[in-house]
């Protein structure tokens, strides 16, 4: 029994240390019913890294903002072709700008 309470707790304490490490960089993101989002796309990060081509891009969109389904995942449909999707989960969403509103400041 003890060595199943110390394994634990250091379970436990790997678990808090590895979250901390992993919240560091990571900022709370929500979106709205009708915000517009990127989704990044499943084919290139399916093996944990970027596996498609060099101008392969990584995100498609734009995606509208159907119905916030739990606080992490959200249906979505596409804007040119109004088809829905299954359910995104939010880790694959990013807030979408459009190229023309990015001014450069050189």
């Amino acid at each position: 029994m003890l060595a199943y309470r110390t394994t634990s707790e250091l379970l436990d304490i790997s678990h808090q240390t590895q979250s901390r490490h992993y919240n560091v960089h990571r900022r709370p993101l929500e979106f709205n019913v009708g915000d517009l989002a990127w989704v990044t796309s499943l084919s290139g990060i399916a093996k944990g890294k970027w596996c498609g081509g060099k101008l392969q891009p990584r995100r498609d969109g734009p995606y509208k903002i159907i119905t916030k389904l739990s606080s992490v995942t959200y249906e979505l449909e596409y804007l040119i072709f109004h088809k829905r999707l299954s359910p995104i989960h939010i880790e694959r969403l990013t807030q979408y700008y459009s190229f023309t509103t990015i001014i450069c400041l050189n």
